[in-house]
């Protein structure tokens, strides 16, 4: 809902969006069982009411006489009889609602939305004065509408949709209304050209917003400037239908990848002081940092560095404090913190959307927050809560305490790479890398279930199995696959169904990728399906937000797409073609060994 204002609510112009945008926008209110009824207002992030009507010089007033921060105004707005909402952001303009606020049926919805537009054509007859009264009331009583009902539980999620015509960069902020309670949540909301949705679990906010005390939602520009037209879908609270938001390619819970990389800054973040101006002895350590430091080691979340220092003073000091070995790809220079955390997740080969950085200053912080939006920033005064938040929380496994010491290797690998003359393929031979393949028990369960949660980019599927659907599956359908080369042990990396001579599910870690690794295991299954008399390999794909690299895979490996629907479909490849380079990984089979942890 919005904010009562010139009370042209029935008058709603229609606008033409392309019909992937009014598919997804579709797809978003088929999965939504339940939903808030915000109520949206338009208000200006340097507003000193009243004197700003004659000071500010962007003051432009409505019809009703106050000042328009949007464009058009919060507009009505209808696509294919689906009701939506256009703002043009002008200079400081900014959407604002309040909170709390409860979750309702979407027939409850309805009729709240009914009940506005009777009230808003009761009032348009009035004279101003008494319009501007009631108009009041009413938004006063639509909150307090919208307060009535179960508030947002923990498997909820807030979704914010947007159609664009050129891509623009937002803030999402909730805070407490009151300025003497602490609390803040901030998201970044990239919109692209075409499209947008973002989904934020409930949980992750109400780890920082006490969701049942009144605060403020805000969606602003992050340039301050004007925008051109956004057409918004559903921003609101929800509860999404689990098989209808699976079938939406939504997450129900609306749940982040996990943390995988932390990155740090050094000065005032990991010690207190200034290294080039008070050198290695004049700093000291934070203990909250070198706490969490170790607790993210034991879990598996790697810890990384962007600091601006000189690099050969800041290694000493991290020698002399003994945390030299706890950080892995370390980016220590005076260039931009966002380069050096994509160089970061260049070498790990991992999203960035599963990262997160901790610095002490804000520009430092707001510089990351702008050009790498997919990264969680973090102020250095939130150290000691961060393990509680939900996407800390990743199991510690025998592979998991082991991964630091995996990336380390990698280091080695990358280092001889480059150090080497030998081209890459030549290279790779000279690795001694092998492929071991059992097949799913008990001893390798854990490992396999951690590998679900944690892939997205080469996950073909997009399947995150449970513990209880992995239990189910017939170790004969299953193919585990672990890796090891000359440098060291990766552990296991892969698993693989197989459902009636297709690949039913196959994710596999990124650190083992364009190792012809993959090349190694989807030959010796085109070898095991040939000899049961199959004359193609056929693999089931279902697109989600972050397995574009899968397609790529596939299509390296000579895949072609035969079928699709709604973003699901299959690959097919002939078996009697061979796959290229096979022979660079030596691969074994042994069938229901459950020898790893």
């Amino acid at each position: 809902m919005k904010e009562t204002a010139d009370l042209a609510m029935d008058r709603k112009p229609a606008v033409a969006l392309a019909g992937t945008a009014m598919a997804e926008l579709r797809k978003t209110r088929a999965a939504i069982v339940r939903q808030s009824a915000i109520v949206w207002g338009e208000h200006c992030t340097e507003c000193a009411f009243p004197a700003c009507y004659s000071a500010c010089s962007f003051y432009t007033p409505r019809a009703d006489g106050h000042c328009r921060r949007f464009a058009a105004g919060i507009e009505d707005v209808v696509s294919n009889e689906l009701s939506l909402t256009r703002i043009a952001f002008r200079r400081w303009g900014k959407l604002e609602g309040k909170g709390p606020v409860a979750l309702k049926t979407p027939q409850a919805r309805a009729a709240l939305h009914t009940l506005d537009s009777a009230a808003a054509r009761a009032m348009a007859p009035l004279p101003r004065g008494a319009q501007d009264g009631l108009r009041w009331r009413w938004n006063i009583a639509k909150q307090n509408l919208a307060q009535r009902g179960e508030a947002p539980v923990e498997q909820s999620v807030f979704i914010v949709e947007a159609v664009a015509e050129a891509g623009e960069a937002f803030t999402l902020t909730i805070v407490p209304a009151e300025k003497t309670t602490a609390g803040l949540f901030q998201a970044p909301l990239a919109i692209k050209p075409g499209y947008n949705r973002f989904v934020l679990p409930v949980r992750e906010i109400a780890a920082r917003i006490d969701l049942a005390q009144p605060y403020l939602i805000q969606i602003e520009p992050v340039a301050g400037a004007g925008t051109a037209p956004i057409v918004f879908g559903v921003v609101d609270f929800c509860v999404l239908s689990a098989q209808l938001a699976q079938i939406s390619g939504l997450s129900a819970s609306g749940a982040r990848p996990k943390i995988k990389c932390v990155v740090w800054d050094l000065d005032n973040t990991v010690w207190r002081g200034t290294l080039v101006e008070d050198g290695v002895e004049g700093v000291t350590l934070r203990g909250d940092a070198v706490a969490l430091i170790h607790a993210l080691d034991a879990r598996g979340v790697i810890n990384s560095i962007a600091s601006k220092n000189d690099a050969a003073l800041a290694f000493s000091a991290l020698e002399k404090f003994g945390l030299r070995d706890l950080f892995v790809f370390p980016q220590i220079s005076w260039g931009p913190k966002s380069e050096a955390i994509r160089r970061i997740a260049a070498a790990m080969d991992v999203g960035l959307d599963t990262f997160a950085f901790i610095d002490d200053q804000p520009f430092e912080r707001g510089e990351v927050s702008e050009l790498v939006p997919e990264v969680e920033v973090f102020a250095d005064g939130e150290i000691e809560s961060l393990l509680a938040l939900p996407r800390f929380d990743v199991p510690a496994t025998a592979e998991s305490r082991a991964r630091r010491a995996m990336y380390q290797t990698e280091e080695q690998r990358q280092s001889a790479l480059a150090a080497s003359e030998m081209d890459y393929t030549a290279f790779l031979r000279s690795c001694a890398i092998r492929l071991e393949i059992t097949q799913l028990a008990p001893a390798n369960l854990t490992r396999i279930y951690e590998l679900a949660q944690r892939t997205n980019q080469l996950n073909f599927s997009g399947t995150r199995y449970t513990r209880e659907q992995l239990e189910a599956l017939n170790p004969e359908d299953t193919f585990v696959l672990r890796c090891a080369d000359k440098f060291g042990d990766y552990g296991i990396i892969g698993f693989c169904v197989l459902e009636e001579a297709r690949v039913a599910s196959f994710f596999m870690s990124c650190r083992a990728q364009r190792k012809r690794v993959e090349e190694a295991f989807f030959g010796f299954l085109a070898e095991r399906l040939a000899a049961r008399g199959q004359h193609e390999l056929r693999v089931d794909f279902r697109r989600t937000a972050k397995n574009g690299a899968s397609v790529a895979m596939l299509e390296g490996l000579g895949f072609t797409y035969a079928a699709a629907d709604e973003g699901s479909g299959v690959f097919v490849r002939p078996l009697a073609t061979p796959f290229a380079d096979r022979d660079v990984v030596a691969a074994s089979f042994q069938p229901r060994v459950a020898e790893v942890a």
